[in-house]
């Protein structure tokens, strides 16, 4: 077991190594890989890494506090999903009640793994996965991104 500040150095090595390995990926020419997340040109739908002790999620994620207007996003994801799903290479979770740590409900589309964040010999690993299917995500939503701008 960790104490509080243990925990803190660990998770914040974990996120500066994930940065760095981004630096190394083909194409990037040494430039650190700049992610859309919270970015993505629509309000209230982001995409995420979500590490855990438990499991490493990478989703989409849509965080709209108006239930009627998540779920409407959500209804036109759902209508494309056999593009995203096919533009992301193999099939996701669809979560429309998602509930995260705080709470908090939301519309999720994730791809998920057993892992630990804190077990550093896993960080290749955990890190390869959230990687590879970030620039999945991304490809995926850009496939649907104008379709869904117009609710």
């Amino acid at each position: 077991m960790f104490s509080k500040e243990e925990a803190k150095e660990l998770r914040l090595e974990f996120w500066q190594k994930l940065s760095n390995k981004t630096r190394r990926l083909p194409g990037q020419k040494g430039r650190k890989r700049t992610w859309i997340f919270d970015n993505t040109g629509i309000k209230g739908l982001d995409l995420r890494f979500d590490v855990s002790r438990e499991k490493i999620i990478v989703a989409l994620e849509i965080n709209i506090k108006k239930e009627e207007d998540r779920l409407g996003l959500y209804e036109k994801l759902e209508a494309a999903k056999g593009l995203f799903e096919g533009q992301f290479g193999e099939p996701l979770i669809w979560d429309f009640a998602y509930t995260k740590p705080n709470g908090r409900e939301v519309c999720r589309v994730y791809v998920e793994q057993p892992g630990d964040m804190y077990v550093r010999e896993s960080w290749t690993e955990i890190f390869t996965f959230m990687i590879d299917k970030m620039i999945r995500m991304e490809r995926a939503f850009l496939e649907v991104k104008d379709y869904l701008k117009y609710m």
